[in-house]
């Protein structure tokens, strides 16, 4: 029996010597694979981390510029020239060179800003004006209102 056991144990030790071979290559080869893995991935994570990084900075400069025009805005406003056309946006005041259009007559501009004459006479003044305008169409009452003419 010694015998046999030794035939089955020199069997299995031949067997084994190729197998090794075997393994070790596969192993081998699993190894490579694992190396090329960890590269690939760590290239592609690098990749990621730069294009996230010139996003930002896309970001930021965008951010600066912004920051720039809202800077140039705030100073035009706290400006003392915008503060006066402002205000005189608001009391409905003028400049020299500026023309006002009027879309009554002026002297009905001027009687509500005098008050002068009693609303009774204004308002009957107004009411002909009106019934002169009603007439008209659209085309006639804007010449009326800008060029002052009657293209009656």
């Amino acid at each position: 029996m010694n015998v046999q056991y030794k035939n089955i144990l020199y069997k299995i030790l031949k067997y084994t010597k190729n197998m090794k071979k075997q393994y070790i290559f596969l192993l081998m080869i699993l190894s490579i694979l694992y190396i090329l893995y960890l590269i690939v991935s760590k290239t592609y994570y690098e990749y990621k981390i730069n294009s996230h990084i010139e996003y930002i900075t896309y970001l930021n400069n965008d951010i600066k510029n912004k920051i720039k025009d809202a800077e140039g805005i705030i100073k035009y406003k706290s400006s003392l020239a915008y503060k006066n056309k402002i205000l005189k946006e608001q009391q409905s005041y003028k400049n020299k060179w500026e023309e006002v259009i009027y879309l009554t007559t002026q002297s009905i501009y001027n009687t509500f800003i005098t008050n002068k004459i009693e609303k009774k006479d204004i308002i009957e003044d107004i009411k002909i004006k009106d019934s002169k305008i009603d007439n008209m169409n659209i085309k006639q009452k804007w010449l009326y209102l800008i060029f002052k003419k009657d293209t009656y």
